[in-house]
């Protein structure tokens, strides 16, 4: 039983970070192109990220 606890607590938990991960990628393209020179990203890199697959996490968390 705590098996399966666990499974669904990670899975819930992937669930969430997957969640906060998109809504962070949307807010990215949302910023003006000013705000994303002060970070020192391009629209076009800003774009690409935003439309990542959401299974598509950065290596380093």
């Amino acid at each position: 039983m705590n098996a399966l606890i666990r499974l669904v607590w990670n899975l819930g938990m992937q669930v969430a970070y997957s969640y906060q991960l998109a809504r962070q990628r949307r807010q990215l393209a949302e910023l003006s192109d000013e705000m994303l020179k002060d970070i020192g990203i391009s629209r076009a890199e800003a774009y690409r990220e935003a439309h990542r697959s959401f299974w598509d996490e950065p290596k380093n968390q």
